[in-house]
């Protein structure tokens, strides 16, 4: 992974067919010295949205914005759809080519090379198939993808990090997400070496389409933060729009990034211990969960199939049905 140093001031010659987004939300401090150090964006435009954060936190965002050049905007609500749907909305207005935005966690970023230049290579290749979201392939220092990032950094090829959930075609728990610690054969198979379809993608960073989202989605508070965007990867679903993800597109989650800027590194553990000053309350999006998709997001095997007549005719059901040690449900 090669770093970049980065000028004062972010490039206006703008590339404006894909947009970056963070959702900020009292961490200015680490957008300034981690997000914007290691997100290469060669061209393409970056904006941040405010989570609703404390007043010194907005002022020191806004100085960041004017010293550095980038787009500072207010969510219009609470949690990270709508600091989407903000996006979106400017989106409408300001920048009618862009076709995705790409949503990055303030820990993840890219790590290939010409990483958004490909995606907009790649994403020409699905116009005509119905995708809401893209989804990359995300290495870490090993709790979840062991030693593929060394693998990648000694360039093999199809090495295969975190790169979805499956929800719905795997219940438990332990072994839902598609990485090499939790299914170290499944991982293997050769349908996830081409761009390929599942229930959603690893979200820390994902590419949304403005069209889709735009003719598809409507956003909630329910979820401020932890499953924002499995909700909107389902309501996709429900219309027949897949996660799309595109393996050679490599990301690294570098959960430890946080604790340099005081916040701890595993968001689900401090939001259980109180911390909403960067993360909201944890728990209600679980419930929330279920009470606008009628199943436990935690408990799939036993509480689906009460309300699986629901989804009959749509993707959720394909998934559901859908024998996973086969391959992806849809490859490209």
């Amino acid at each position: 992974m090669n770093k970049v140093k980065r000028p004062s001031k972010i490039n206006k010659n703008i590339k404006d067919n894909i947009i970056v987004y963070v959702s900020s939300r009292n961490n200015y401090d680490m957008v300034e010295g981690a997000v914007l150090k290691n997100i290469q964006l060669d061209g393409y435009e970056f904006i941040n949205v405010d989570d609703c954060s404390c007043d010194a936190e907005i002022a020191k965002g806004r100085e960041q914005s004017k010293r550095i050049g980038f787009t500072f905007l207010q969510n219009k609500k609470r949690g990270v759809q709508y600091a989407t749907q903000t996006v979106i909305d400017w989106v409408n207005k300001n920048r009618p080519n862009c076709k995705y935005i790409v949503c990055f966690q303030h820990d993840n970023y890219p790590i290939s090379d010409n990483f958004f230049d490909s995606m907009n290579e790649q994403v020409k290749s699905l116009e005509n198939k119905k995708v809401g979201i893209i989804g990359f392939n995300h290495l870490d220092n090993g709790s979840y993808t062991g030693d593929a990032l060394k693998r990648y950094q000694n360039s093999e090829s199809n090495v295969k990090g975190m790169i979805g959930m499956c929800h719905l075609t795997v219940m438990d728990n332990r072994k839902r997400w598609l990485c090499p610690t939790r299914q170290p054969d499944l991982i293997k198979h050769k349908g996830f070496d081409v761009p390929f379809s599942m229930e959603f993608p690893m979200w820390a960073g994902i590419g949304i389409n403005v069209k889709a989202w735009n003719d598809i989605i409507k956003p909630t508070e329910d979820y401020h933060f932890h499953l924002w965007a499995p909700d909107i990867a389902f309501q996709f679903n429900f219309k027949n729009y897949m996660s799309v993800i595109l393996p050679n597109l490599y990301c690294m989650n570098d959960q430890k990034l946080k604790s340099k800027f005081g916040i701890h590194e595993n968001s689900a553990h401090s939001a259980k211990d109180g911390n909403k000053y960067h993360f909201g309350e944890y728990g209600p999006h679980l419930s929330n969960f279920k009470k606008r998709w009628g199943w436990d997001y935690e408990n799939v095997e036993k509480t689906f199939p009460k309300v699986k007549d629901k989804y009959v005719g749509t993707l959720i059901e394909k998934y559901y049905m859908h024998d996973i040690n086969k391959g992806p449900l849809w490859k490209l």
